[in-house]
């Protein structure tokens, strides 16, 4: 029976966070999951949104995107298509996103790829500045 959860967060860059927690929060596609140890086994898809790692000390929040979440009995791996801490965020970038999102989805019928990717673009925007 497991105590912990080994957590990682991983980007096509670098890994984010690699570490020991008691319970994980994420964004999952259909609203938030709360993972502890002993969880089923699941694969879920992940919404942009903030994931919050509790570990034995302290709370880690950070804001990823869309990508695929892994968890098992003792594990928790988020391969995501970008992440970083919440407290790192720059604000003023988000809005710029966020309004050049919103133009481009104005800008772009709803059937098209540059369309999807103003989408893409709002729903982490947005998640960047909760």
């Amino acid at each position: 029976m497991a105590t912990t959860l080994h957590v990682r967060i991983v980007t096509p860059e670098r890994a984010v966070f690699d570490g020991r927690a008691s319970e994980v929060v994420l964004p999952a596609w259909n609203g938030e999951l709360g993972v502890y140890p002993d969880h089923d086994a699941v694969l879920t898809l992940l919404r942009a949104g903030t994931c919050r790692v509790t570990g034995s000390d302290a709370v880690s929040s950070f804001v990823v995107g869309r990508g695929f979440a892994e968890i098992g009995p003792d594990r928790v791996t988020l391969l995501t298509d970008s992440a970083e801490e919440v407290g790192k965020v720059d604000k003023d970038q988000a809005r710029k996103d966020l309004a050049f999102a919103e133009g481009e989805m104005v800008a772009h019928d709803g059937n098209t790829e540059k369309h999807r990717q103003a989408e893409i673009l709002y729903e982490l925007a947005r998640a960047r500045l909760e």
